[in-house]
C-alpha cells in the first residue's frame, strides 16, 4: 500500500498532485503552419491504399496510445468517422486526422513513409519525443 493510500481521504488531493506530470513546453507553430507535416511519400502511399479500399470517405487516422517499450506508441488506421476534437490535415487526395489527446504528443511532427531494403513503414519524426525505441514505433516524452 502506498503512503497516499494509507492516509485515507485527507491526503487524497496532495497525493493526486504529487503524481501529476509537470507542464511541458511544446513547440510553438508559426501562423499558418500545419500541426503535423505530411510528406509526399505518405500522400502517394495512402492514396494508393485508399484506391485499393474503394471507399472515398476513408481518412488516415494517426493516434497515440499508452504502451510500447518506451511508454507511448503510435498507431495508424483508416477511419470514416469524424470526431469533434479531430484536427484535419488535407494534402492532395488524402485527409489525415489526429484526435486532440494524441495531437498534444504529435504537434510539429513529420509523418513520412519509407520503402527500403529493411521493409516499408510509416515513420514519425517527433520533436516532442525525448527517446524512442529501436524500431521507432514507440516513444517517451
Amino acid at each position: 500500500m502506498s503512503a497516499c493510500q494509507s492516509r485515507g481521504n485527507q491526503a487524497a488531493s496532495s497525493c493526486a498532485d504529487a503524481g501529476a506530470l509537470p507542464p511541458r513546453d511544446y513547440p510553438l507553430l508559426a501562423d499558418g503552419a500545419q500541426a503535423i507535416v505530411i510528406t509526399d511519400s505518405v500522400v502517394d502511399k495512402v492514396a494508393e491504399m485508399l484506391a485499393e479500399e474503394g471507399d472515398p470517405a476513408l481518412q488516415l487516422r494517426i493516434f497515440v496510445t499508452g504502451g510500447g517499450c518506451s511508454g507511448f506508441q503510435y498507431g495508424f488506421a483508416f477511419d470514416d468517422e469524424k470526431k469533434d476534437d479531430d484536427v484535419r490535415v488535407e494534402r492532395g487526395p488524402i485527409t489525415v486526422v489526429v484526435d486532440a489527446m494524441s495531437l498534444q504528443y504529435l504537434i510539429g511532427a513529420e509523418i513520412d513513409y519509407e520503402d527500403k531494403l529493411e521493409g516499408a513503414r510509416f515513420v514519425i519524426r517527433n520533436p516532442n519525443a525525448s527517446s524512442t525505441c529501436g524500431c521507432g514505433s514507440s516513444f517517451s516524452v
